[in-house]
């Protein structure tokens, strides 16, 4: 049986470089992702191998994201598990790529960011997850400026 893939594209006007760092840069990250939501303690070890652990708070409740880095290629590909209480506790696999891209119409550096997010349970999480995914991109986008 095939499982629902959530597939999501923005291009951002920044260098792929800038934006590729701004995912594994604890103090960055934490500026960005969850944006418009508390985010409690940001541990990233950014490696193959490493984890990582997300606190987003709602409600007075801490709500634990985790993970695991599978791929770390600098500046085009991160690679890692991702679990939480909207992924059932489950391990799923996300993967983002970052592509130059030159249609920017100011002329300057822009940037295709491609995410996959596969394993989902159903499509009910596939529409969650595009949702938070969508705002995630948006909080890196207005970040970037």
């Amino acid at each position: 049986m095939n499982t629902p893939v959530l597939r999501i594209e923005k291009r951002i006007n920044a260098e792929p470089a800038r934006l590729f760092r701004a995912w594994l840069e604890p103090k960055d990250f934490s500026r960005w992702f969850f944006s418009g939501l508390e985010l409690g303690k940001v541990t990233l070890d950014p490696r193959p191998g490493g984890k990582f652990r997300i606190e987003m708070i709602s409600g007075g409740t801490i709500l634990p994201h985790e993970g695991q880095y599978q791929t770390i290629d600098e500046p085009s590909k991160i690679v890692f598990t991702w679990n939480s209480h909207a992924t059932g506790g489950k391990d799923t696999l996300v993967t983002i790529t970052f592509s130059p891209t030159s249609d920017s119409p100011e002329g300057k550096p822009a940037t295709l960011i491609t995410l996959v997010h596969e394993r989902l349970a159903d499509t009910t999480s596939v529409e969650k997850h595009t949702g938070g995914w969508s705002r995630i991109l948006d909080g890196l986008e207005q970040w970037m400026g």
